[in-house]
């Protein structure tokens, strides 16, 4: 298995300072990779910019969509996806896209899921930090009590997996529409023997722009714990 039988899927929200670069970057990367912009319902140049460069990606516009978040978000580009694989990467620059190369290697592998774990993140503040913490020893509690396996990096927005495998498990159980982080949702399903591939990479500061998580999202993720 080789880079065409991967699907980049790039979730976003009002990233004109950053698609367009990220594309560009991608596309030189790995040429013969698919990539599927999942637009949230962007205010700003957003779409316009993934459409000036239909040449190298494809645009999903989530506009008109009632229920918005990143969850729904990827879980509309995981169905959309015609290739064997997949990997989500954020629109910010914040997962490297060197890193792919990572996920390209795990894909020859053929497992089940796909997990980038951060090893290091840049200058985030302290209350972050805490923040991070506590949701991955949380989310690491929750799939202890249902003995589901427990990767890394738990709460990583940065992963994928094989399309098929990863669809029918999104379709056919309880995943949070309104949150933020899908792979816990999945890992809570995830088989118990399902392989699964790891690699570390080091998560960026973002370039431009603002963090979308808020209050909603951790509440969201909260009660996700009990589902």
């Amino acid at each position: 298995m080789e880079s065409e039988d991967l699907t980049v899927l790039i979730p976003t929200l009002n990233e004109e300072k950053n698609i367009g670069r990220l594309i560009e970057t991608i596309a030189d990367l790995m040429p013969r990779t698919t990539i599927l912009v999942i637009d949230d319902g962007s205010t700003d140049m957003t779409q316009d910019i993934v459409k000036s460069k239909s040449d190298k990606a494809e645009l999903l516009d989530r506009s008109d969509e009632h229920i918005k978040g990143l969850s729904a978000s990827i879980k509309d580009g995981i169905n959309q996806t015609d290739t064997s694989y997949f990997m989500v990467i954020d629109g910010d620059f914040q997962h490297p896209p060197d890193s792919l190369l990572e996920a390209v290697t795990c894909v020859k592998k053929e497992p089940e899921l796909i997990i980038g774990y951060r090893i290091k993140v840049e200058k985030w503040p302290i209350l972050r930090k805490i923040i991070s913490w506590g949701a991955q020893k949380l989310a690491y509690m929750s799939l202890l009590l249902r003995r589901r396996q427990r990767p890394r990096d738990i709460m990583s927005g940065f992963f994928g997996g094989k399309t098929n495998t990863i669809r029918e498990l999104i379709n056919n159980n309880k995943i949070t529409p309104e949150g933020y982080k899908i792979l816990f949702d999945i890992l809570k399903v995830f088989p118990k023997n399902g392989t699964i591939c790891q690699f570390g990479y080091i998560f960026k500061n973002r370039e431009y722009g603002d963090s979308k998580i808020g209050r909603q999202h951790i509440l969201a993720f909260i009660k996700s714990l009990f589902r």
